[in-house]
């Protein structure tokens, strides 16, 4: 791709991206319904992986105009009824077999209820005007960087990453420390694989394979945190229905720290090993 296609491409890109949105807020607006929530969120997603290439081509980029600020309180918003779900989908399949958690569960439906009605107001408020504003910032960079820079810059990114994540890993590593790897690796993820559609190389391939392997394990990891807090949570502002479902949420937090406890053990160890590959083993 030469300078005028790769500025095309991006720029279609993101605009189907935001076009998507769009339809999925206001269609969410309507039916309420968790499922275009998520839809709307995973575009979200999409988009800030466009916007950090953006920043990383141009560190000013959204100093004056909307960027992640105009949708975050959204994403957030979206993100915390998509963990209610995930939870809902974890407790599907109790251990051991036969138990339920009526009470607990009554507590999350409320408490989606009420991120649901939360996240339609935010629809109300979003400026699409600050939107088109954006664009125009948008449209600027993506027509003014050619394959060699995307690239460069990619690589100096990923490389800068790696290196923030070898410093947590150097030091003891618990719950918030893990989170921020998290963050670490799926930023250099998003990057890499919006790069690799632009123009593919065989070290951006390998990099994006290590790095989805050990996010699905990290993934797996942060939606047993969420859960194991949440029970904490309704155990510390309400009254299980008996004595059976008190034992019953107490055995789930143990067994939820237990398995975090085996999958850190799998995946830290792969987390060095990659970090090490992106940085020649240097580091």
């Amino acid at each position: 791709m030469n300078k005028q296609e790769i500025g095309e491409y991006l720029y279609r890109y993101y605009h189907k991206r935001t076009a998507s949105f769009l339809a999925n807020i206001y269609k969410a607006s309507i039916t309420t319904d968790a499922r275009d929530i998520h839809r709307a969120r995973l575009d979200v997603k999409k988009i800030f992986a466009l916007y950090g290439l953006f920043e990383m081509l141009d560190p000013t980029a959204f100093k004056h105009q909307g960027g992640y600020k105009l949708f975050r309180p959204l994403y957030r918003q979206a993100g915390k009824i998509r963990e209610i779900q995930v939870m809902y989908l974890l407790l599907s399949n109790p251990q051991p077999p036969g138990v339920e958690y009526d009470s607990f569960k009554l507590w999350l439906k409320e408490r989606e209820r009420h991120s649901v009605r939360k996240f339609i107001q935010l629809v109300k408020k979003f400026k699409e005007s600050e939107l088109t504003e954006t664009d125009k910032v948008i449209k600027k960079i993506c027509y003014s960087n050619s394959i060699v820079k995307v690239r460069s810059k990619t690589e100096a990114y990923i490389e800068d990453k790696a290196v923030k994540v070898n410093e947590i890993l150097a030091a003891e590593t618990g719950e918030k420390e893990i989170h921020k790897i998290r963050q670490h690796l799926k930023m250099m993820s998003t990057i890499a694989t919006l790069v690799y559609s632009i123009k593919s190389g065989k070290q951006l391939d390998l990099i994006i394979t290590e790095l989805n392997k050990t996010e699905v394990m990290i993934g797996d990891w942060h939606d047993r945190v969420v859960l194991k807090d949440a029970v904490s949570r309704f155990l510390a502002e309400s009254d299980p229905k008996s004595e059976e479902e008190l034992e019953n949420l107490n055995r789930l937090n143990q067994s939820l720290a237990d398995y975090n406890q085996n999958l850190e053990l799998h995946f830290m160890p792969e987390v060095k090993v990659i970090m090490q590959s992106v940085l020649g083993g240097n580091e």
